[in-house]
């Protein structure tokens, strides 16, 4: 299973992951609350991305950020928005996307 070795800030106030396969994921913050995969971002049914982009600032910060068990992080940010699970593994796989 997939852990982080560190979770870090960089200067441009991006979000990174250090993972323990040697794999790095770093993400503007608006990036990240854009992917949010939680029920009231993207439709459970369809897959649908239900979250209107131009909701979300460009400014957004993140007020606070936790371990959920060993799979995932989740985020409050500054939106309000605190629903977010984001498992590690789709973390690595949002890294890959062009």
């Amino acid at each position: 299973m997939l852990q982080p070795l560190k979770i870090f800030r960089t200067k441009k106030g991006e979000l990174g992951f250090d993972f323990d396969d040697g794999s790095r994921a770093i993400f503007r913050l608006r990036d990240l609350r854009l992917a949010c995969p939680c029920a009231l971002c993207v439709d459970e049914n369809t897959g649908e991305k239900l979250l209107d982009p131009k909701t979300v600032p460009e400014d957004i910060r993140l007020e606070s950020i936790q371990s959920i068990g060993r799979y995932a992080v989740g985020i409050l940010w500054s939106d309000g928005h605190r629903t977010g699970i984001y498992p590690y593994e789709l973390l690595k796989r949002l890294t890959k996307q062009p």
